[in-house]
């Protein structure tokens, strides 16, 4: 298979390259730095040579996200799976400001623009390569806390973002299914559990290696999964929505 990861430069999305070539796949890496400043995708690079492809992309600069799709198109004819797994979290459970009133417009819009924005600029220019695989998957990373609940409220640009990452994949899904007759084109919003990594630390629970091999077992259909709203968790477990 021919996969793409966003976000690729650490965490999650190392760990679903990294696995991704383990398992013999095509991957394609994609960060938003010079592949040349990244060591450990280089590493990678270097022992898998010709099955790794690094891409430089912001996915919140469309015109990057075009030239990695030209230049991915250069050497591929077509994608199996996409993973959006870039994303951002600026704000911690301890923050005690007010959130009305003590808001950073600045770190709300980028959060919603690497999160929400973010995966529809990257399907827009890659949807035509999913549409020539004959069994694509579509894997938008989203989170626990982009669904509706009655208490709390830290997280808020981030859950906000992850609602609409969440809301952004149903509605893609349903336009697939029902108006493009794709349905074939699988596609989940995934839950991939609270990590050890930079962005999740404060509320860790497992490795970001336990996750990817969860998320794998979506890809390839050891947990398949067929659901109304596809957010499942990356044990494929339903989440509430």
């Amino acid at each position: 298979m021919i996969g793409l990861v966003t976000g690729a430069g650490r965490g999650l999305g190392y760990e679903l390259v990294k696995l991704g070539l383990e398992k013999g796949n095509q991957m394609i890496a994609c960060w938003l730095g010079y592949p040349e400043d990244n060591t450990e995708l280089l590493k990678l690079k270097e022992q898998y040579k010709d099955q790794m492809l690094i891409l430089q992309m912001d996915v919140t600069k469309e015109e990057e996200v075009v030239s990695a799709a030209i230049e991915f198109s250069e050497s591929f004819n077509h994608l199996d799976f996409i993973v959006n797994n870039a994303g951002v979290l600026f704000e911690s459970k301890y923050d005690t400001t007010d959130v009305i009133r003590d808001i950073d417009i600045k770190i709300f819009r980028k959060t919603l623009e690497v999160n929400t924005v973010g995966p529809a600029i990257v399907l827009k220019e890659f949807i035509p390569l999913i549409y020539k695989s004959h069994d694509p998957c579509i894997i938008n990373i989203t989170s626990e806390a982009g669904h509706l609940e009655p208490g709390g409220h830290n997280y808020l640009a981030y859950s906000v973002s992850k609602h609409g990452a969440n809301m952004y994949t149903q509605k893609i899904r349903n336009y697939l299914a029902h108006t493009e007759g794709k349905e074939h084109i699988r596609i989940f919003m995934v839950h991939p559990g609270r990590m050890q990594t930079v962005m999740g630390a404060e509320n860790a629970q497992i490795e970001p290696n336990e996750s990817a091999q969860g998320i794998y077992k979506l890809i390839d259909k050891t947990i398949n999964p067929k659901l109304d709203i596809p957010f499942v968790n990356y044990k494929g477990e339903q989440m509430p929505y």
